[in-house]
């Protein structure tokens, strides 16, 4: 995908996430700054956090750590660049916060199934955060990186909705449905 087309169709989908009623009621969001190829964008969706007063937290890998640490920022100036291309919390420039304290995690992902799993870059880093959090979970993605299955373990946190350029998808709605043997919205 270009660069356009990836900019295009990430605005449209920062459109659709805006308009979702948990998007509305969140005080605190997560999300990742600067995707990677592949990824939907999320910088126009900072900036719309933070000018509806909403809190804005950002993860960020310390060398050689397992896990995610959450910043609270409070400007996109509050980012520094890190090695892998992805725009951290300077940690002089914006405060710890606790995961416990985030409403909605928006969560990125190379591809996705209707059902929530997801496939990232297989460090594990979100699944071990999403199984601490507590907080409802919206995967951004493209509408080519939804797959008919994502191979998944049990230590695999699925999201609970995706959000493409063309469709939201109720992951959670979707799982529970396969639990009690009904079709899913994916099937006909």
């Amino acid at each position: 995908m270009d660069a356009g087309a990836r900019a295009a169709l990430s605005e449209r989908i920062a459109d659709r996430l805006i308009a979702l009623p948990e998007w509305r009621a969140a005080r605190v969001v997560h999300l990742y700054i600067g995707a990677v190829e592949g990824e939907v964008e999320t910088r126009a969706i900072a900036l719309d956090a933070l000018q509806a007063g909403k809190r804005v937290a950002c993860p960020r890998v310390e060398p050689g750590s397992e896990h995610l640490d959450h910043y609270e920022i409070h400007a996109l100036d509050d980012l520094v660049e890190s090695p892998r291309g992805l725009w951290e919390p300077d940690p002089a420039r914006s405060d710890p916060l606790d995961p416990k304290a985030i409403d909605l995690v928006l969560v990125p992902g190379l591809a996705f199934d209707r059902e929530g799993h997801r496939l990232g870059f297989g460090a594990g880093y979100y699944d071990r955060f999403l199984a601490r959090a507590g907080a409802p979970a919206v995967g951004l993605a493209f509408s080519l990186q939804i797959v008919g299955s994502v191979p998944h373990s049990a230590r695999d946190v699925p999201v609970d909705w995706i959000v493409t350029e063309s469709e939201t998808i109720p992951c959670r709605a979707n799982r529970e449905s396969l639990e009690q043997g009904a079709p899913s919205e994916a099937e006909p």
